[in-house]
């Protein structure tokens, strides 16, 4: 086998593999397509409780942390602001569509380590579990310069507050 050949064959191999990637992710995307119309993208009245800047991660199933879910702003890792009103949590990443996770019973935060193609120290995100459309989604954050544990309190606190149940 000469340099040419080998060379082609590496070619071959990288094409397949692209290719296989490319078809997983557009699985991916089919899979979650009817989740989409839940998604709720208008921003919540009144003033924030808090608002921060930090780093979106990803959304992945409840529970099954290396089952991303992608759907639009959803899919990629991004620069955010996040708001905590009375009626939810609003999650505004940079360069696209933000959402609303509603103030329901599903909604309640968290610390976590670890999610899809992310390993971080320990408890270094934060973890919010919602509702999209029936189904429990968790996403994760990190937050750049605030104080994670006031974050995790006031969407807890959304919980217990007069506006539970409320959709924006």
């Amino acid at each position: 086998m000469n340099q040419e050949q080998a060379g082609l064959i590496m070619l071959a191999v990288l094409a397949l593999a692209l290719g296989l990637a490319a078809w997983g992710w557009r699985s991916r995307r089919n899979a979650h397509r009817g989740w989409a119309q839940h998604l709720v993208s208008s921003a919540p009245e009144g003033q924030p409780v808090l608002e921060l800047e930090c780093l979106y991660v990803a959304t992945t199933e409840a529970d099954a942390p290396l089952q991303r879910v992608a759907l639009n702003s959803l899919a990629y890792r991004a620069k955010a602001t996040l708001g905590v009103y009375e009626a939810g949590v609003y999650f505004s990443p940079r360069g696209s569509t933000s959402v609303c996770f509603p103030a329901d019973d599903s909604l309640q935060a968290g610390l976590a380590t670890w999610t899809i193609d992310r390993v971080v120290e320990p408890e270094g995100m934060v973890m919010i579990r919602w509702s999209l459309g029936g189904h429990l989604v968790d996403s994760y954050f990190r937050i750049i310069d605030s104080d994670r544990e006031v974050l995790i309190s006031a969407i807890n606190g959304l919980q217990h507050s007069p506006a539970k149940g409320s959709h924006v």
